[in-house]
């Protein structure tokens, strides 16, 4: 059969091919439908868990800022002597620094201040004044009449002058139970709680929004997320009250195609439906001339063009598009699953070191396994890197990564050899925790001294910096691990005073004794009036104080206590003894000695630099003291002062009488060259020798007085306790303590 012409052969085609279109198309829209809402869940499921991971970084952050607050608040001497002492400029600093500790420790903080109740003043980071004249009085007042404590308030607007903030307080009474000594107030900016949550974030496709109990948000309007979409994640702190929202943007799009695909697929299966029943119709109406078609077809396939490159689209290409972009964004979701498992990593060892799970134990147990660790025992290690400010500047971002690398991967693979079983983590920028698990409880804190040492001898070896390593205690229970820690934390720190490069057994430091506060505190004030009265023992005196601490083997930071201490003082006995010229010299030394602070790792470090910064310092007061008035005159008259000081008749009129100079004058000339007036030095010299016979003698309290000529005892003892800072008792008693430590 010849067919003239192609009418009929066009005709079957445009009959089946709009079938094969629907049917096809609709499969398509079938496959995309299922992937998208793949995706989609996928998706939501993620941002379910970035919402509950947010919400626990900043409880934790919110939870530690309080912690520290509470135990700053029970166990601070100095903020308690703050509060219910009388007023004084030293500790008021020292107080001040304190406060400021928390700000520099939690980059949430905005400010830190405490009311004292006794007088109605507020102590912030600048000054202390009343409460009438802080800015934010309104707030302290309120909190005051509270009947909560402890718990973070919704956004407010803290006044600060012309200008005001948005934060979130939290305010502490102190004592806890009834507030009577003050209240301690800590403000964290919202625009940094903005910052911090958004740092977690991916901003170009997540949102996220924060809300207070009562539903108002943290963060303005404009950045809420409708609380009406599927794929918002909300989640509420059990600590704060706040609600989390997380929403993805385009989140109405994913919505609708969430909802939409049930309304995708039965538009395809009807389409599905009209296919088959449109080719069956077709095909019975063409059932006759089958041969003839089948005929045309096959002339047809020969005689065809092929279709020219993107004259119509392919399908197949189409999908092999969408495939690649569903392996892509796979890909891309599994990286983000990598990441979030180092975090949760991280978070893990966080939580174990600090002994926080009891209060979900499923889930301790959960991750317990799921990090392949098992029951045994256990002994925690602490590695820091010697001179890590000089680390800092020496090597770039990059190069400190792979060194920190490096080094935990020694102590991996020496585990490894040596057959133990360990976690490593940088819980800080120069701080690497090593958790050795081990089945044999006797040979533990051996096998971590062991692994300690090589990966020291390593690091010396091979690398161009040092490291100091604290070991803890054994703990033989899973809540034991984090006193282990603890102990490995108090070994390293003594690192000041035992030397850098070494390994420090936490046996070693254990239950040394500090010594007494007001002793260290002497040892300042007698070098800084040695310095300022020119006299030359005072880098003995200096020596002194770095070799009792030394001996005592303090703390890193009871050693940058004291040492803040002594720059204070050495500033506030200066500062108005110096004449504007000189005073260049004592800003040099000041910030040389702020500088050693930072930069030095041990006493001997310390030591030296200063003594490097002051005897500049020292040599500048040298010449202007030989270069004032009457100074030969001055130190007789003090050499003659110190020698009958036990004299009750000495006094300002006697030494006039007998030096020929009016006792004005010659008070004024004595304040000029000793920086202090002729009474307090008197006294001085009194309490001094009332300190040594106290000491050194078994004489009674009253035979003291009366020797140094005060005939009423009440009146010494009331005069010793304000210079001294305790009773002549308690300083005999404590002094006896400290010979008997040593």
């Amino acid at each position: 059969m010849r067919i003239g012409n192609n009418n009929y052969i066009k005709r079957m085609l445009l009959s089946y091919l709009p079938i094969l279109f629907v049917t096809v198309s609709m499969l398509v829209f079938i496959f995309i439908s299922v992937i998208n809402e793949i995706n989609v869940r996928n998706a939501s499921q993620a941002n379910r868990l970035t919402a509950a991971f947010i919400a626990n970084m900043v409880d934790s952050s919110l939870k530690g800022i309080a912690f520290d607050a509470q135990k700053m608040g029970e166990t601070s001497e100095e903020l308690q002597q703050f509060l219910v002492g009388p007023s004084d400029r030293a500790r008021e600093y020292d107080v001040s620094n304190l406060l400021s500790t928390l700000i520099v420790r939690y980059g949430l903080i905005d400010s830190v201040y405490l009311y004292r109740a006794r007088d109605g003043k507020v102590l912030d980071q600048s000054e202390i004044r009343p409460i009438e004249q802080f800015p934010d009085r309104s707030y302290v007042r309120s909190s005051m009449e509270s009947i909560l404590s402890g718990v973070w308030s919704p956004p407010r607007l803290k006044e600060n002058g012309a200008a005001s903030v948005s934060v979130t307080s939290l305010g502490l009474k102190i004592p806890r139970d009834s507030g009577s000594l003050g209240y301690l107030m800590i403000n964290i900016k919202v625009s940094s709680l903005d910052s911090y949550i958004h740092q977690m974030i991916d901003q170009n496709i997540t949102e996220a929004q924060l809300f207070d109990a009562q539903g108002k948000p943290f963060f303005g309007e404009s950045g809420a997320a409708s609380s009406s979409s599927t794929l918002n994640a909300e989640v509420v702190s059990d600590y704060t009250g706040w609600k989390y929202r997380m929403s993805i943007k385009g989140g109405k799009l994913f919505d609708f195609l969430l909802h939409g695909s049930t309304v995708w697929i039965l538009l395809a299966l009807g389409a599905i439906v009209f296919a088959i029943g449109s080719t069956f119709y077709v095909t019975r109406r063409s059932y006759k001339p089958i041969e003839a078609i089948l005929h045309r077809i096959d002339r047809f396939s020969s005689a065809i063009k092929p279709a020219e490159p993107g004259e119509n689209r392919n399908e197949f290409a189409f999908i092999d598009h969408a495939i690649e972009r569903l392996i892509t964004n796979n890909m891309a979701f599994q990286e983000k699953q990598q990441e979030h498992l180092v975090i949760r990593r991280q978070q893990f060892l966080q939580i174990l070191l600090k002994g926080e799970y009891e209060d979900d134990r499923a889930a301790w147990e959960q991750e317990w396994h799921h990090f392949g660790l098992a029951a045994g025992h256990f002994i925690v290690a602490l590695l820091e890197i010697d001179h890590y400010v000089q680390f800092g500047l020496k090597y770039s971002p990059g190069d400190q990564s792979l060194f920190k690398f490096i080094v935990s991967s020694v102590a991996v693979e020496i585990s490894e050899q040596n057959g133990q079983r360990i976690v490593t983590e940088w819980i800080f920028k120069h701080q690497l925790v090593v958790l050795l698990i081990s089945d044999d409880g006797e040979a533990l804190e051996h096998q971590m001294l062991q692994l300690a040492e090589q990966v020291r001898v390593w690091v010396e070896q091979h690398l161009d910096f040092t490291v100091t390593i604290g070991i803890g205690s054994p703990a033989h229970q899973e809540p034991a691990i984090a006193r282990s820690f603890d102990d490995a934390s108090a070994a390293v720190s003594r690192k000041v005073t035992l030397g850098a490069n070494q390994i420090i057994d936490s046996v070693e430091v254990i239950g040394k004794p500090d010594g007494e506060w007001f002793a260290y505190l002497e040892s300042i004030r007698t070098i800084v009036r040695k310095l300022r009265m020119s006299e030359p023992e005072w880098p003995d005196e200096l020596k002194r104080l770095f070799g009792e601490m030394a001996v005592q083997r303090l703390r890193k930071d009871d050693v940058n206590r004291l040492l803040h201490y002594l720059v204070f003082h050495l500033e506030y006995e200066l500062d108005g003894a110096l004449p504007e010229a000189a005073k260049e010299r004592l800003l040099e030394a000041k910030s040389g000695l702020l500088l050693a602070l930072e930069q030095s790792d041990t006493l001997q470090e310390l030591e030296a630099c200063f003594l490097t910064a002051l005897e500049p310092l020292a040599g500048q007061v040298g010449e202007l003291a030989q270069s004032r008035r009457h100074h030969a005159l001055i130190r007789d008259i003090r050499n003659y002062v110190t020698e009958h000081f036990m004299d009750p008749s000495l006094s300002l009129t006697l030494l006039s009488d007998r030096f020929q100079i009016g006792p004005k004058y010659l008070s004024q000339l004595f304040k000029e060259s000793t920086g202090e007036n002729f009474s307090d030095f008197l006294i001085g010299l009194k309490m001094d020798y009332a300190k040594k016979m106290l000491r050194e003698s078994d004489a009674s309290v009253q035979t003291i007085s009366e020797i140094i000529g005060y005939a009423n005892t009440t009146s010494f003892i009331r005069v010793f306790k304000k210079i001294v800072g305790v009773s002549p008792g308690q300083y005999r008693e404590s002094q006896m303590k400290h010979g008997d430590s040593r």
